[in-house]
């Protein structure tokens, strides 16, 4: 299988959003198809986010999506690599090490570091992401807070 790698614009949507549905089945969340290519095509649009296609002669067979932002205990860009996934008939093949690598390099062309999460029982992700040299952070805790899961502060 010949994949190519190519960067995704707000037009292609189109063309990975039935990948993006299945990727977040598989962390079993369900969103409307439209409004699914209406923030993607957003995000793009507004040069808030960088996806990275993998695509052989059947189309597309991988994403990588990746969010921008900034260390500033390290002073320099720092990049959430929030969605990768491929799909169930290309895995095993190299499809998301080659997405991985790309994401990789379009990074350190810029100066900055990854970040990443995944399941905790998503061995073939974690295992994936050690080889290609990320390190399990034992220094700092994850936290999340959303308005929709939890009451929010009072107003001052």
């Amino acid at each position: 299988m010949q994949i190519a790698i190519r960067q995704a614009d707000a037009e292609s949507v189109g063309s990975w959003l039935p990948l993006f549905l299945a990727y977040l089945d598989f962390y079993r969340t369900t969103q409307p198809a439209e409004a699914c290519a209406a923030f993607l095509e957003q995000r793009l649009r507004k040069g808030e986010a960088v996806v990275f296609l993998a695509e052989d002669a059947a189309g597309v067979q991988g994403f990588a999506l990746l969010y921008p932002g900034f260390s500033s205990l390290g002073l320099r860009p720092h990049w959430l690599l929030h969605d990768l996934f491929v799909s169930p008939a290309s895995r095993g093949g190299g499809v998301g090490q080659l997405l991985l690598e790309h994401c990789q390099r379009h990074v350190a062309a810029l100066g900055g570091g990854v970040t990443l999460q995944t399941a905790h029982d998503n061995l073939n992700a974690q295992r994936l992401y050690e080889r290609s040299g990320f390190k399990l952070d034992t220094e700092f805790r994850v936290y999340e807070w959303s308005e929709s899961s939890s009451s929010a502060p009072a107003a001052p």
